[in-house]
């Protein structure tokens, strides 16, 4: 199967018709940020994270009333947590890691993946170089993936785990 996707919400700019404009083009997932902010939140390399904005909440609330997936993969911690308490909806984390194991940005902490499994969502483990390392072993490998899998699936349960490899 394919699942039309966008890895950011940035397309929107401050439009949240643009939403509905998107689902009718058969974009069936999306993701919050990519990174840097946008009118929507926080991305995951930001120096402060403001958390979800207004209109941020009001497309939330549009997805949720299309049926469309939310990923808060490159949000920040704040903006991920606004993002899992404001959807009416699971979300998911379509490809990461646990900050436990590989202290970056870019992986998510315990008590963010703890939330997003908490309200039925998924976390798929990404598996793109430079992401799911590990310190033992520091380079990239099917092993540190895995190890990521592992981790997550002890945390939250093997239920809200999969592969998202990116």
């Amino acid at each position: 199967a394919i699942l039309p996707s966008l890895e950011a919400a940035s397309i929107l700019e401050n439009e949240l018709d643009r939403v509905d404009i998107l689902y009718g083009f058969g974009i069936r997932c999306m993701g919050i940020t990519y990174n840097e902010a946008n009118s929507l939140g926080s991305g995951l390399i930001e120096n402060r994270d403001g958390g979800l904005t207004n209109f941020g909440r009001r497309v939330i609330e549009r997805m949720n009333r299309l049926g469309m997936i939310i990923d808060i993969s490159h949000c920040g911690d704040q903006t991920s947590l606004d993002v899992i308490e404001t959807s009416e909806h699971p979300v998911f984390i379509t490809h990461a890691g646990a900050r436990a194991l590989w202290n970056t940005p870019r992986m998510k902490p315990d008590h963010v993946l703890q939330a997003c499994a908490e309200k039925g969502g998924i976390i798929g483990i990404c598996a793109a170089p430079n992401t799911t390392l590990t310190k033992n072993p520091p380079n990239h490998s099917l092993q540190s993936v895995m190890e990521h899998f592992e981790y997550i699936s002890k945390l939250v349960g093997i239920d809200h785990v999969g592969l998202g490899p990116d």
